[in-house]
Order: C-alpha cells, then structure tokens, then sequence
C-alpha cells in the first residue's frame, strides 16, 4: 500500500457506513465489527471518525456511498492496486461479521468492487 492518503481513509468510513446501513438500519454486531476492523487498519482512526459521523447523523446509504467514490476518485491515482483490493476484503469481512450476508449487502459489495477498481 503506498503512502498515508487521509481522505481515502474518510472516504472508507463512509464506506463502512453505507455497507452497514445497506439493508436499513445499523446492525449492532456489524457496527461493533466495523469499529474492531476500522481501528486495526493503518490510519484507521480517520475511517473511524469518518464511520462515526455518518452514524451519528444518519446520513442517507446513498449520500455516504458516492462522498466516499468522490474521496477514491479525487485521489485514484495515489490509490494503488493492493490499497483497492485491501479495502474491498475490509468490506468483505464487515459484511460477514453476523454470519448472514444478505443479497443486498452482497450487490453492495459487487458495485463497491466495481467502483474502486474502476475509479
């Protein structure tokens, strides 16, 4: 992964966020989860904090989504291709944290997989 890059860290906390929110609320589990697995990556405090005001406000699934795609986008070309794929396993292992991927979590992560890699 290449160097520190704050908004692709914010921008994964949104992320997180609209992952979790996907199917309508905030699961308590995948909220603990998200935290567990957000604090441990390198500058996961900056997703953290990002995660945490989108729960805080209830920001809409779809508002935290594309800020996050813009945060990617405006700095694609400093998030390299082991960056990328890191974060879609962070979402992969978010969505499994209660043992019940539903389908929309499952699109969520598709169209993730997608747009970073594409970004």
């Amino acid at each position: 992964m290449k160097n520190f890059i704050p908004n692709v860290y914010v921008g994964l906390g949104s992320a997180v966020y609209a992952l979790i929110k996907m199917d309508g609320q905030l699961h308590e589990l995948e909220s603990l989860k998200a935290r567990n697995v957000l604090i441990e990556v390198p500058h996961g405090e900056l997703a953290m904090q990002s995660f945490q005001l989108r729960e805080h406000y209830q920001t809409p699934v779809e508002e935290a989504y594309h800020f996050a795609m813009r945060c990617f986008s405006s700095h694609s070309n400093e998030l390299d291709i082991a960056t990328r794929e890191h974060f879609i396993k962070i979402m992969q292992n978010i969505a499994q944290a209660d043992e019940r991927v539903s389908g929309k979590e499952i699109a969520f992560i598709r169209r993730f997989r997608h747009d970073i890699l594409t970004v």
